[in-house]
This record gives C-alpha cells, structure tokens and sequence, in this order.
C-alpha cells in the first residue's frame, strides 16, 4: 500500500516553482468563495420553510433518481428523473443544475 506522502506531488513540492497567480485569479477565487458562502446560506434558509411534506417528496424524488443507490445523483441519473418526471430539459440546463448544488 503506497502511503500518502509518497505521491510524487507532495515528493516534489519543495521543487515546483512558486508562481504569481496575479491579482485577476485572487480576486476570482475570493468571489468565488463568497458565491459558495451565499448558496450554502439561501439553501438552508429555503430548507428552513419547507414544509414536512415538501421535505418527504423531495427526498423521494432523489431516491427515485438515485439510480445506483450512492447516495449522489450523476448525470445520466438527473437527465432520466427530470425526463421520468415530464421535463425535457437540455444536456446544458443538466450540467448546470449539477454544477449549481456540486459548489454547495
């Protein structure tokens, strides 16, 4: 079994160049950040106000989606339930809604 530290990333940090991502990337990142911190906090002030019911069903309709049972829902398994439950949703629309809950 290989241990963790014995990756050649972590074996040849000391030799990777320390490069400038510059101002653009920090500033993209910090937003990023900040987009992340805000979903996380409409997502749980949403949760907050659904009903019992509202929570029954949702949960109900990621379990019939959950196709291979992970407990996570890919796209093939997004792209079928939406079309199981009568939307024709576009491949683009799919990945979005996954990318979309993926930063959550």
């Amino acid at each position: 079994m290989i241990h963790i530290t014995d990756h050649p990333w972590l074996q040849n940090a000391n030799k990777a160049p320390n490069v400038n991502l510059g101002e653009t990337v920090r500033a993209r990142l910090q937003q990023f950040s900040m987009m992340n911190k805000f979903k996380k906090k409409a997502l749980r002030v949403i949760a907050e106000h659904l009903s019992v019911e509202e929570i029954v069903d949702i949960k109900e309709m990621f379990e019939n989606m959950d196709i291979n049972k992970k407990g996570q829902i890919n796209f093939d398994e997004l792209k079928y339930g939406l079309h199981k439950l009568g939307h024709q949703v576009a491949d683009s629309d799919v990945k979005e809604l996954l990318e979309a809950v993926s930063y959550c």
